[in-house]
């Protein structure tokens, strides 16, 4: 550790300390009388203590600092990182013993002269793990490479040793993860390189959503090794607990010993819900590994589509351009029917456009009446057909007092408070240079809590008059659009962008608004995910709602869940600050339901649902070790790749290698000298003791 003193000022300022010292000192002794009587040795004492205590105040005042230098040696890390997935094959347990107290021999060898880490890792890195199970069930170097860079890169990383198979199922490849660390990487290459008579299902491509009434396709890649001659086939089954359907089946002839085929299947999406399917291979004779034959996936079928009613008063340029704009959205079947032939059935529809309706041709109040009393959600498009009364009498989002018969051109002012919804920049560049609309002449008001979306121009001049507004009044939204002529905007976007992005996506956000319905209940449960990993915890949070809609946690939250074959798992919820949380752990594969319980306030609530488990058996599927892909590892770190028969060798690799070796870091850091204790505890004892002998010797 070294010291410097440094000064805020110039150093020959130190004479103007040690001259104010001396003239303090000779002002106040030359001429004292008063120790005449004494040796002289003591008035000089005095006079040295005084200006030895004026010099180093002054000192002080220069704000003078010592400059620390510390240096430390740090040995270098030596990293050692176990690979504990499942795939290793290590055939005895003799061998697996073997290998582990090799392992832990090169550790504690090295540990003398280096400091010496431990990782193990497979579906996630362990810091400081042993290795005591070979158990993974899946593998990513990829995040061990990353992770070294991220907790190591900084540090004086000496060498990296990794003991695996080279087999990755998860993550990137390794040899193309760029890593900035300059360690060397050393691989200790295990299992078996030698490849087994086997067939497996590869790879299944195939769709995470499907929607209800759909065809969809399934891709399922098979590859086998040392089969050549064999014959089997995939099949493809639909699984719901003990039920198994069959789907498909498409024989396959392996004529190969390196043998790759694939195969499509066609499927309807006939069941509403997380779907289980299972894709299995018929096994050969003789084959090494059987788990690789199948593989169960899940596919989430969304009865999606909604049923929209547009019921229109006569014929319109406007009704072909919104079924020609909603149909492009494919959850989406638009039925147009003209009041006049309307029967009335409206429960198959989950909203409904009025189109210059009630008019006084057609009143419609029927179906209106009918739309209201199912709760359908409705959107009126207010035109020059439409009888203000009756629309008046219809809806409680606008109040209209004005003539039909008279009418206005209005463009859109979009209303910069709104923000029920997101508009994109493109439509609030372009909607003010679309075409008017053609509406009634007359006086707009909203009525009660009404979000305005767009505001109507009128030559030009801004009003405070709607064109597009939103209500909803007994958890029912209705919308109004003031004006026909949508049509119109459909065309010109067009013209201007070659596409109908624009009025899309105004007409779409206009409709997924409207049919939102808002959730008013005051127990609510659900999982973070419908599809779960087997290795992965399944977690639940749950909110209880007192009758102002108030988050509160008063009360307990019980939970049961039950597998395909009605077991059944309680649980408790905790409480975490104003709601509930609950981690119910890792599930087998399969669908389960639960149902959640409370009681508050003397009532009982519940709430219900469902999620699924996917199996991952990625470490059974292939067993063949990649040595290769290790070697190449090591290449790319300026390594080399060990065998558990020469390990020892390893130690003396590393001691070799004249780049792992200790670092020398410097700490400089500043301080003060004013802050030394011990420099005012020594100005305190020289002005204390001359104040002393002076008031012994009866100066004072």
């Amino acid at each position: 550790m070294n010291h410097t003193f440094s000064f805020s000022y110039p150093w020959w300022y130190l004479f103007f300390c040690i001259a104010a010292g001396l003239v303090y000192a000779f002002i106040m002794y030359y001429r004292e009388n008063r120790f005449v009587d004494y040796s002289p040795w003591f008035k000089r004492l005095l006079a040295f203590l005084r200006g030895l205590s004026v010099t180093m105040i002054c000192f002080l005042l220069m704000t003078p600092f010592i400059k620390i230098v510390k240096e430390d040696i740090k040995q270098p890390i030596v990293l050692f990182a176990a690979d504990r997935s499942s795939s290793i094959n290590f055939e005895t347990k003799a061998n697996l013993d073997l290998f582990k107290s090799k392992w832990a021999a090169l550790t504690n060898d090295l540990k003398g002269n280096y400091d010496v880490r431990t990782v193990t890792f497979g579906e996630d890195v362990r810091d400081n793990d042993v290795l005591d199970s070979i158990n993974g069930n899946s593998t990513n170097i990829a995040s061990l490479l990353e992770y070294i860079e991220s907790n190591y890169a900084d540090q004086n990383l000496g060498a990296i040793i990794i003991g695996s198979d080279g087999i990755y199922n998860e993550g990137n490849n390794p040899i193309y993860t760029e890593s900035k660390f300059t360690a060397p990487l050393y691989t200790v290459a295990l299992g078996d390189t030698t490849q087994k008579k086997d067939i497996i299902i590869q790879h299944i491509l195939h769709n995470k959503i499907a929607y209800l009434g759909d065809k969809f396709s399934i891709q399922v890649d098979v590859a086998a090794y040392n089969a050549s001659g064999s014959k089997s086939s995939i099949i493809l089954e639909s699984v719901s607990g003990s039920n198994i359907r069959k789907i498909g089946e498409q024989s396959i002839d392996i004529n190969n010993n390196t043998f790759f085929v694939s195969k499509s299947f066609v499927v309807d999406a006939d069941q509403v819900g997380v779907v289980r399917y299972r894709a299995r291979v018929v096994g050969i004779p003789n084959e090494f590994n059987s788990v690789n034959n199948k593989k169960e996936f899940f596919i989430e079928v969304l009865d999606a589509r909604q049923k929209i009613l547009l019921l229109a008063n006569s014929p319109h340029p406007d009704l072909a351009a919104l079924k020609a704009t909603l149909t492009t959205n494919k959850n989406y079947d638009v039925e147009i029917v003209f009041a006049k032939e309307f029967n009335g059935n409206v429960s198959k529809y989950n909203l409904a456009i009025l189109h210059n309706l009630p008019s006084d041709q057609s009143d419609a109040g029927s179906a209106i009446v009918n739309l209201k009393k199912n709760n359908i959600p409705l959107i009126f498009i207010v035109g020059t057909q439409t009888s203000l009364p009756k629309f008046n009498l219809a809806q409680d989002v606008l109040n209209v007092a004005g003539n039909s018969k008279n009418k206005e051109e209005i463009t859109p002012e979009l209303n910069p408070a709104f923000n029920l919804f997101v508009t994109s920049d493109e439509l609030k560049r372009n909607l003010s240079t679309f075409p008017p609309l053609v509406s009634p002449f007359g006086e707009y008001k909203p009525v009660g809590t009404t979000n305005i979306y767009m505001f109507q121009k009128i030559k030009k001049i801004k009003t405070t008059y709607p064109l597009i507004a939103f209500g909803e009044k007994d958890n029912v939204k209705t919308a109004v659009i003031v004006g026909e002529g949508l049509w119109k905007w459909r065309l010109f976007d067009h013209l201007q962008h070659k596409n109908y992005d624009i009025v899309t996506e105004l007409i779409n956000k206009t409709i997924q608004l409207t049919s939102v319905k808002s959730d008013k209940r005051k127990f609510r449960v659900s999982t973070s995910k419908t599809l779960y990993k087997d290795s992965e915890s399944v977690v639940f949070d749950a909110q209880l709602y007192n009758d102002s809609y108030e988050l509160v946690n008063d009360a307990d939250v019980k939970l049961i869940i039950k597998d395909e074959n009605n077991k059944e798992f309680s649980y408790q919820f905790s409480k975490t600050q104003n709601y509930f949380s609950l981690d119910a752990g890792s599930f087998p594969t399969g669908t389960y339901n639960y149902v959640a319980s409370t009681s508050y306030n003397g009532k009982t609530q519940s709430a219900a649902g469902r999620f699924n488990v996917e199996s991952i058996q990625l470490e059974q599927y292939d067993l063949t070790a990649r040595h290769g892909m290790l070697i190449g590892l090591s290449n790319k770190y300026n390594g080399h790749t060990f065998y558990p028969s020469n390990m020892e060798q390893l130690k003396d690799t590393i001691i070799a290698n004249q780049y792992v070796k200790p670092m020398l870091y410097q700490t400089n850091s500043t301080k003060p000298i004013i802050h030394l204790k011990w420099l005012f505890f020594l100005l305190l004892a020289m002005l204390a003791g001359e104040w002393f002998l002076r008031r012994y010797f009866g100066s004072y």
